[in-house]
């Protein structure tokens, strides 16, 4: 009676939308709804929201359900409340059922387990409150009414038949587990399924590393490859090599190269010291040629003495001192460079030049240098002699360029002795003499 006078006071209060209100459901029903959609935890909110209380004689969530499920069976302002939660708590799966098509009938069979897969992925207790609520189209004759009875008793049947499957397989799980609690096999369960991905992830990994490995491992027998035939060439070449040096006689060729190399060094330091010896007697020789020149000279007698005397001073310019004449034109503070010739005879050169009374600079004729060096060389001095017999073209060229630019005196002598060098240096005093004349 009281479930009749319930939807008694319901009929005609709804929303108009064609929808069924929760106290309208049958008892089993609201009662399952309730147990699958509140948790005790949701329970105690859901109490203090409303402000309800309870006995607890017994279970607390047992008395808060009982309660509850009481309170639905009427239309108030709880059970409206009840109700919107409810809606606002399924609302996320309404447009996935309306996607698949809202059938009531195709609910029915999903939770029978006649169908498979349709709705895998809403709760059951969302397609128990989509087909409950949206069964009898709006309609409170007594044919949608036995209806919906006919469809909320279909849905207790497969629903109470699953409950039992739970119970055993919650009595399983409890015995089974060892030292736990079968509330947490979902926990637990989580925990796999992220642990499983993680695994994955690696597996994943691995198998790329291998991939990379594998790669790795073929370029490393391609470079064997390689590497051997290259041994197998250098082994060829040495065959030939040591054919090669049997030929030349064997080890003993070695020997005597070396013995040659040895003899060749002390070659090396002989002509060394045979060109200083040289360097010495060259310098000795030119003293001996200015002595005997000398005593020539004096030993000449008076007319031709006069004459010399009188060529000499015409030639240079001077007052006629004789004094300043006996070692021929005197070439003070000029500055003479010389450019190739032999280096071993530098000081030579040096020294005769200094005997004119000139400023010496030497320069070897390598043009290492380039340009600007040889340039600079013709910048700084007065006048530059170039043996043409032992010198570079390349040197010879360049000093006589910078000359020509620079207006500076330039002579290029047949030989590198010192004979010719003094040969320079006086024609060049007499050249200057004449034009200071």
């Amino acid at each position: 009676m009281a479930e009749g006078k319930g939807r008694g006071k319901g009929t005609g209060t709804g929303t108009g939308n064609g929808k069924r209100r929760i106290w309208e459901f049958q008892s089993f029903t609201i009662c399952r709804l309730l147990g699958l959609s509140f948790d005790e935890r949701e329970l105690r909110r859901l109490f203090k929201e409303l402000k309800l209380s309870h006995d607890n004689q017994f279970s607390a969530a047992f008395e808060m359900h009982q309660q509850l499920a009481q309170i639905c069976r009427t239309q108030n302002q709880h059970a409206k409340r009840v109700e919107k939660i409810l809606e606002k708590q399924f609302a996320p799966y309404k447009k996935e059922v309306a996607l698949r098509g809202l059938d009531v009938q195709k609910i029915c069979e999903f939770i029978e387990g006649r169908t498979e897969n349709t709705f895998k992925d809403i709760p059951i207790s969302a397609l128990i409150w989509f087909a409950a609520r949206n069964e009898n189209g709006g309609q409170n004759n007594g044919v949608a009414e036995n209806k919906s009875k006919e469809i909320e008793t279909r849905i207790f049947t497969a629903v109470h038949l699953k409950e039992h499957q739970a119970l055993r397989f919650y009595d399983e799980l409890s015995r089974k587990l060892p030292g736990g609690e079968a509330e947490d096999i979902l926990g637990k369960l989580r925990t796999a399924l992220e642990s499983n991905k993680k695994l994955h992830r690696n597996y994943k990994r691995s198998e790329q590393k291998k991939e990379e490995l594998i790669s790795e491992r073929e370029a490393i027998k391609e470079d064997k490859v390689r590497l051997v035939h290259e041994l197998e060439e250098q082994r060829r070449l040495n065959e030939r090599l040591r054919r090669k040096v049997k030929e030349m006689g064997g080890e003993a060729a070695f020997e005597q190269i070396d013995s040659m190399k040895n003899e060749l060094g002390a070659l090396r330091e002989e002509i060394k010291r045979v060109n200083k010896e040289n360097a010495e007697l060259i310098k000795i020789s030119a003293s001996a040629s200015a002595s005997a020149s000398n005593f020539n000279f004096n030993v000449k007698t008076g007319m031709k003495k006069e004459m010399e005397d009188k060529f000499a001073v015409s030639a240079c310019g001077c007052n006629g001192n004789h004094n300043e004449m006996e070692m021929g034109p005197q070439l003070k503070d000029v500055r003479v460079a010389y450019v190739g010739g032999v280096e071993s005879l530098e000081t030579c050169y040096k020294e005769m030049a200094e005997s004119f009374g000139c400023l010496f600079c030497y320069h070897c004729g390598h043009c290492e240098g380039g340009k600007k060096a040889m340039e600079g060389i013709v910048e700084k001095n007065d006048v530059i002699f170039c043996p043409i017999d032992i010198n570079s073209h390349n040197a010879c060229l360049l000093v006589k360029k910078a000359c020509k630019l620079r207006n500076k005196h330039c002579y290029f002598l047949r030989s590198s002795g010192l004979s010719a060098l003094k040969r320079g240096l006086m024609n060049f005093a007499v050249e200057i003499c004449g034009q200071r004349g």
